[in-house]
């Protein structure tokens, strides 16, 4: 990771953390009331990073010849 991209991820986190507190303080929510939607994005951003992994290991595996070069299917992401 380079200088930058820590720095990135640093002010996104604090940024995170900021929404965090507003939700707290300045909304009538509870925690109750917005876990599930936050909960969804972390999931979603977690199946799409795993997705982009097995799509580029798929690839590397074509180009090896460790794989035949045909669209992936679904059989191809389980592991």
């Amino acid at each position: 990771m380079t200088l930058d991209t820590l720095k990135d991820i640093e002010k996104l986190e604090a940024d995170l953390w900021e929404a965090a507190d507003n939700l707290r303080a300045n909304s009538k929510l509870t925690s109750s009331d917005y876990f599930m939607p936050v909960l969804g994005v972390i999931f979603l951003r977690h199946a799409a990073n795993r997705f982009e992994a097995a799509s580029k290991q798929i690839q590397a595996d074509q180009e090896a010849g460790r794989m035949p070069k045909r669209p992936p299917v679904n059989a191809d992401y389980v592991r």
